[in-house]
């Protein structure tokens, strides 16, 4: 048991990182340039210099992922550019709302599943056993 959470924990590296790059790789297609949309109307040349040096724009894009992925793995994922708030205190606003949808539609789910599945095995609940079968055919589900 302790060989498969080891190979499990060595297999999540890598998709860790690919998806981190695809994340990062994602917000790096946006369109627009991020320090002329935060500079607004003026778009004057000092603001949008300033602003490219306050979020390492003027950076490589290797150098910037760097410094995305240390702040992801600080707790910082930035500020909001709409409203100028952290993107953590959003999300955490938000958590608890997020949490009752997810939980509801779990509820719901489970109502249809478990209702199409006593519908699907012909409306005789007495004749499951334990394994999911019919009897004695070992879970299978096979009508002989």
């Amino acid at each position: 048991m302790l060989t498969f959470l080891a190979k499990r924990i060595v297999q999540l590296i890598p998709t860790l990182f690919f998806v981190s790059v695809l994340i990062f790789s994602l917000q790096q297609l946006l369109p627009g340039d991020p320090a002329m949309i935060m500079a607004g109307e003026d778009r004057d040349p000092a603001v949008i210099e300033q602003i490219r040096k306050q979020y390492r724009l003027d950076q490589p894009i290797p150098v910037q992922y760097i410094y995305w992925v240390k702040g992801v793995l600080s707790g910082d994922l930035g500020e909001s550019m709409r409203i100028k708030q952290p993107v953590l205190d959003l999300v955490l606003q938000k958590l608890p709302v997020t949490m009752q949808l997810a939980s509801m539609a779990i509820v719901i789910a489970l109502l249809i599943g478990i209702t199409a599945g006593v519908i699907g095995q012909g409306g005789d609940v007495s004749q499951c056993n334990a394994t999911g079968g019919n009897g004695g055919d070992g879970g299978t589900g096979a009508n002989y």
